[in-house]
C-alpha cells in the first residue's frame, strides 16, 4: 500500500520542503575548496534547528549526521569527514527534514568551483558540465512523470533512458522512494525500468515521491567503501552523481516541493 497525503498533509510538506531547499543551496553555496564536508553538515543542522525542524537522517539512531556528503565516486550515503574539498571534485549533498511529523528528501550535485568568482558555466573539467546537466534533466523529466495515470514504471523509464541515452550508467542497486511519515515508505522506484511501464503502480493524487536519479560516468556496479557501513561507492572508481526532489502528486499534476529555485 502506497500512503496517500491529504491537502493539508501535503502543504505541510511543502513548508518542509522548502526548510529543505534553503539549507542545501545554502550549503552549496558555502562548498568551496579547503572546507571540509563534516563543516559543512555541522552548517546544515544549524540551519535545519533553526528553521524549526529536525534533520531526518539523525533520527536514525545508527547515523550521527544531519546529511551524507558525496564525494567523486561516492554515490550514496557518504559519511561527512575532515575531507578538505578540492577544485573540481564532484560534491553531492543529500539532506533529509523532519517538520511537524513529515518528512521531506533532496539531493544536488555540483562541481567545486576554483573560486566564487569563477565565470558561469565554466568548469575545472570538461567532462563534468555534460555529467551534471544529464542528471539535471533526467531529474525534471523524471517530475514531469509524477502525474494521476501515469505509472512508477514511466518514472524509471525516463530517468534510464537520458542517462543512457547521454552515455553513462543509472545505479541498478539504488531507488527512490515515497516519503511522507516515514523517511521511506512505499514504492521503491528504480533508476531504470524492470520489466514494463504497466505492470508497475499506478499513480494517483496523494502520493508523495522522493525522486532520485543516482547514476555513475562509467558502469553501474557499485560497493560499500569501508567498514563505516554506510559508503557506498563506483566499483570502477569512476565519478558519481545524485539528484533529488520530493514530489507530491496533486489532481493538476506534479508539485515540486523541495524546489531550489
Amino acid at each position: 500500500m502506497i500512503p496517500l497525503k491529504t491537502s493539508q498533509e501535503i502543504e505541510i510538506m511543502a513548508a518542509g520542503g522548502a526548510i529543505l531547499a534553503r539549507v542545501i543551496k545554502s550549503v552549496l553555496e558555502k562548498a568551496e575548496a579547503g572546507v571540509t564536508t563534516l563543516e559543512l553538515d555541522t552548517y546544515a543542522e544549524k540551519l535545519i534547528r533553526e528553521s524549526g525542524a529536525t534533520p531526518s537522517f539523525k533520527m536514525d539512531k545508527k547515523y550521527s549526521f544531519a546529511t551524507c556528503m558525496c564525494v567523486n565516486d561516492m554515490v550514496v550515503h557518504g559519511v561527512p569527514s575532515d575531507y578538505q574539498l578540492k577544485n573540481g571534485d564532484i560534491l553531492g549533498v543529500d539532506c533529509g527534514v523532519f517538520y511537524q511529523g513529515f518528512h521531506t528528501d533532496a539531493s544536488w550535485s555540483i562541481e567545486i568551483p576554483s573560486s566564487k568568482l569563477q565565470i558561469p558555466n565554466k568548469f575545472q573539467n570538461p567532462n563534468h558540465k555534460k555529467f551534471l546537466e544529464t542528471g539535471k534533466r533526467a531529474l525534471e523529466l523524471a517530475v514531469e512523470k509524477c502525474a494521476p495515470g501515469n505509472h512508477i514504471g514511466d518514472i524509471s523509464q525516463v530517468i534510464g533512458e537520458v542517462v543512457t541515452q547521454a552515455g553513462y550508467s543509472p545505479v541498478k542497486q539504488l531507488v527512490g522512494h515515497g516519503v511522507g511519515r516515514n523517511l521511506h515508505e512505499d514504492p521503491e522506484i528504480p533508476c531504470y525500468l524492470r520489466g514494463r511501464v504497466e505492470n508497475t503502480e499506478e499513480i494517483k493524487p496523494g502520493m508523495v515521491f522522493a525522486v532520485e536519479v543516482i547514476y555513475n560516468q562509467g558502469k553501474s556496479p557499485v560497493v560499500y567503501h569501508n567498514d563505516d557501513g554506510w559508503t557506498i561507492v563506483t566499483r570502477d572508481g569512476l565519478p558519481s552523481g545524485l539528484f533529488e526532489h520530493t514530489v507530491a502528486v496533486t489532481e493538476n499534476g506534479p508539485k515540486v516541493l523541495t524546489s531550489m529555485v
